[in-house]
């Protein structure tokens, strides 16, 4: 589970809507922005227009915090991500999840040791 201080407060939620960086994948994206002097942070949505069920929501949430949770020693600090899920994301099986998220933190060039 991310602790208190790994997670984006609402306001700062639409600041890095209007001002960050996007980066895609087949069934998610992210956006991405600078935030110097804080530790990483994240946020995860998905919408209820794409997934009608709260559970599901629930689930593909839980299965995003467990993967940045193992991620977290690799990605850069400074940053707040939000990520979003869309329809294919609740097909996908926990590896496949795992691997587009890494993907995505490729691209971005969030990953230390990692400049795109």
């Amino acid at each position: 589970m991310l602790s208190k201080n790994r997670r984006i407060p609402r306001k700062l939620i639409e600041k890095i809507l209007k001002e960050g960086k996007t980066v895609r994948g087949r069934n998610l994206f992210l956006k991405y922005s600078l935030n110097p002097g804080k530790p990483a942070s994240f946020a995860f949505i998905i919408s209820s227009k794409t997934v009608k069920k709260a559970v599901l929501r629930n689930k593909l949430k839980r299965r995003g915090r467990a993967i940045i949770f193992n991620f977290l020693p690799e990605i850069k600090d400074g940053y707040s991500v939000l990520i979003f899920f869309e329809k294919g994301s609740v097909e996908m099986k926990f590896a496949e999840l795992k691997q587009e998220i890494r993907s995505l933190f490729q691209k971005a060039g969030l990953i230390k040791g990692i400049c795109l």
